[in-house]
This record gives C-alpha cells, sequence and structure tokens, in this order.
C-alpha cells in the first residue's frame, strides 16, 4: 500500500513513518494540530513507494524498528542518498543516538508528544 498525501497545499509535509497505529495516530494528530500535513506509512517499505511514486516530504520522522524489507536506518540511507538535505528525526526504545551519527536527530522512545512535535517543528523552522 502506498501512502496518500493530503491536500493541503502550503502546509509543511511530514513523512511519518511508525507501524505501531496507535503512536502513529497519537503523532500524526498532534502534528496536525500544529499546522502540518502528515502522510502517514507503517513502514519503510511504504515510505520509499510513496517517495518513489513522487511524493513529496520535507521531513521523514521514523521509528527505526519496523517489519517489512528494511529498517529505519536503512531507509533512511535511502533517502540521503536520493536527497542529502532532507530532516530526518529517528526514534527507537532500543537503539541509541549514536546509530544516526550523521543521519539525523534522535529522540529515544517513550518520549513526550509535545517534545517530538517541537524537535519536528524546529527542523522545519517553523
Amino acid at each position: 500500500m502506498v501512502p496518500r498525501p493530503e491536500e493541503q497545499p502550503g502546509l509543511a509535509r511530514v513523512l511519518l513513518v511508525e507501524d505501531d497505529v496507535l503512536i502513529r495516530l497519537l503523532i500524526a494528530d498532534e502534528l496536525r494540530e500544529a499546522g502540518l500535513a502528515v502522510i502517514e506509512a507503517a513502514s519503510a517499505d511504504e515510505a520509499l513507494a510513496y517517495l518513489g511514486a513522487g511524493g513529496h516530504a520535507d521531513l521523514v520522522f521514523t521509528d527505526i524498528e519496523m517489519p517489512g524489507t528494511m529498517n529505519g536506518l536503512e531507509m533512511a540511507r535511502h533517502l540521503k542518498a536520493w536527497t542529502p538535505s532532507l530532516p530526518l528525526i529517528f526514534t527507537s526504545g532500543k537503539f541509541m543516538p549514536q546509530n544516526v551519527a550523521g543521519l539525523g536527530l534522535f529522540i529515544a522512545k517513550p518520549y513526550s508528544v509535545d517534545r517530538a512535535v517541537q524537535l519536528v517543528l524546529e527542523q522545519l523552522g517553523a
């Protein structure tokens, strides 16, 4: 399944990649409340399919551990090859910040939803 973009021209787009549906819904709702368009993907495969089909994201917020053919770190390496300047924020309950060195920012699970939204807004320059 390829995520569908929201039809909200002019809003910054966040590609949210999280396999836990409850976490994804919570973060997506809060990002929307903050004035952002959110494209939701349950796996790295879905996220790459969306971007490969011409989808756009101004920032990717991704879990590291997910089902599918690759995890969030492997997806990030593909994204950095395609778009080196794309901001990436990683989250995990098992991986550590040094695992994402040179790829993006890291916020450990469990995290404050408010802090996650603030970090996204900071990275987007909002």
